[in-house]
């Protein structure tokens, strides 16, 4: 390898080497570390969120996460919601396994229920205490919740215009530092759709906008966008045909959920990662999603 040695002059960089002297203008190596930090920007960074289902996870990736009614969609958001609010330090001597993260979740299913996160919240704090020997009281236990609860901003939409309100609003916010993520984003297909003038049209001209929206918040936010998406219809083969290929593209990481029966204490699914092949036994019950 050769070896080179940068100077600087007065008006420009030149490269010592065995080649011949070649000098380089300060603007062409600006234009040159551009395009570095641009790459860098493009591929993401690393982001460890819950590895067992999302291995590899970027500040760059959009997550689809599909399946079928009562899969547990909504059940994972919670999950993956608690991962980001807890704390990356420890509370009372335990570590919580939490990325101090913020999150914006806009809630168009309206399944999204905040009670139940608190719920879940509430018990896995109990759970870790009792099981570490940790004494702490209600109070404690609910100010730790309020507390963390500070982390999470809920917007929640009623048809098509309003979350193409929220995503504008999204795409020019100043200091957008959170975790997106979008409970149920065909929320609004159907209804959409029968509202077009052209109704043989695949897709409602509402979801070329949402994607364009989503691409630039992707591209700006630095944080992965995680998305729930229930089946339109029952054929998988159709239901893919039925989204435009803009979706498909801005999509990098898909799970897959599948119901396989419940007992009496909890409800299980089968979590899917479609990109890596991953699957995953989890649980749900009064404690939230729990990954085998």
């Amino acid at each position: 390898m050769l070896a080179q040695i940068l100077s600087l002059s007065s008006d420009h960089y030149e490269v010592h080497s065995q080649t011949p002297h070649i000098p380089l203008k300060l603007d062409a190596n600006l234009s040159k570390l551009k395009w570095l930090f641009s790459r860098f920007e493009q591929k993401g960074c690393f982001f460890p969120l819950e590895e067992h289902i999302l291995p590899q996870l970027t500040t760059q990736d959009v997550v689809e996460i599909a399946g079928g009614p009562g899969s547990g969609k909504t059940e994972l958001l919670y999950h993956l919601v608690v991962h980001c609010i807890l704390p990356d330090t420890p509370w009372k001597g335990l570590d919580l396994g939490g990325l101090n993260k913020k999150v914006m979740l806009i809630n168009n299913d309206l399944h999204f229920n905040l009670f139940r996160l608190m719920k879940i919240l509430d018990r896995r704090l109990r759970y870790l205490l009792v099981a570490n020997s940790i004494s702490a009281n209600i109070t404690e236990i609910s100010s730790f919740i309020n507390e963390r609860l500070k982390m999470l901003d809920i917007l929640k939409c009623t048809n098509c215009d309003e979350f193409i309100c929220s995503l504008r609003y999204l795409e020019v916010a100043q200091n957008r530092r959170y975790v997106l993520m979008i409970d149920g984003i065909l929320s609004f297909y159907w209804s959409s759709k029968m509202r077009m003038s052209y109704p043989t049209a695949k897709i409602p001209g509402s979801m070329s906008i949402v994607i364009s929206l989503l691409k630039n918040i992707c591209k700006n936010c630095n944080f992965p966008v995680i998305i729930t998406r229930r089946n339109l219809v029952s054929s998988p083969g159709y239901d893919r045909s039925l989204l435009p290929a803009s979706w498909r593209n801005l999509v990098t990481k898909k799970l897959e959920l599948v119901f396989e029966g419940c007992n009496e204490k909890s409800s299980n699914i089968t979590v899917h990662n479609v990109t890596s092949g991953v699957k995953a036994q989890c649980a749900i019950g009064n404690s939230g999603l729990k990954v085998f």
